[in-house]
C-alpha cells in the first residue's frame, strides 16, 4: 500500500510543474494577446485545454491521496482547526486547488465564448492569473514552513 501512496504523490509532484507552466503560458499568451490586440487563435485555446487536463488529471490524483492518506477521515478531529499540519491538509490546500482549478475551468470556458478576442483573452487572463497565484499559494513547497516536504519526491 505505501508503495501505492509514493507512485500516486511523485506523479501528483511532477504534475504540478506541467500545471504551473501552462499557467505561466496561458497568462503571457493571453497578456499579450489583449495588450497587443492580437486575434484569438487556435493554439490560445489548446493551451489552456492543456492546462485543464493537466488540473483535472491532478485533481483526481489528489483525492486519491486524501482518501489514501485518510485525511476525510481526519475532517472530525477535535483539533484540526487548532493544529496548523492539519488544517493545510485537511482543508486549506484542497480548498484552495479546487478552488484555482474551478478558474482554470472558468478561463477555458471564455475560450469557447462567441464574444470578441480582446474580451477572450482578458478573461483568460484574469481567471488563470488568480488560479496561478491560488496554486504557487497552497502548494507544500519543500522551504515552506511545517508543511513542506520535498518538490519532488523519491520513489523508494
Amino acid at each position: 500500500m505505501q508503495s501505492n501512496i509514493n507512485y500516486f504523490l511523485y506523479f501528483h509532484s511532477i504534475l504540478r510543474y506541467f500545471i504551473l507552466l501552462f499557467a505561466l503560458v496561458v497568462v503571457v499568451q493571453s497578456l499579450v494577446g489583449f495588450m497587443g490586440k492580437k486575434t484569438f487563435k487556435k493554439g490560445n485555446k489548446q493551451a489552456a485545454l492543456v492546462l485543464l487536463i493537466c488540473c483535472d488529471l491532478q485533481l483526481l490524483l489528489g483525492l486519491i491521496l486524501y482518501k489514501l492518506f485518510g485525511w476525510m477521515n481526519r475532517l472530525s478531529d477535535t483539533d484540526l482547526m487548532s493544529n496548523p499540519v492539519k488544517r493545510f491538509w485537511a482543508v486549506e490546500h484542497g480548498v484552495g486547488m479546487i478552488v484555482a482549478i474551478i478558474l482554470v475551468h472558468l478561463g477555458y470556458a471564455a475560450s469557447k465564448k462567441n464574444m470578441d478576442d480582446d474580451r477572450k483573452f482578458k478573461r483568460m487572463f484574469w481567471f488563470i492569473f488568480i488560479a496561478l497565484a491560488i496554486f504557487v499559494a497552497t502548494i507544500p513547497w519543500e522551504g515552506k514552513q511545517l508543511v513542506g516536504r520535498p518538490n519532488i519526491p523519491h520513489l523508494n
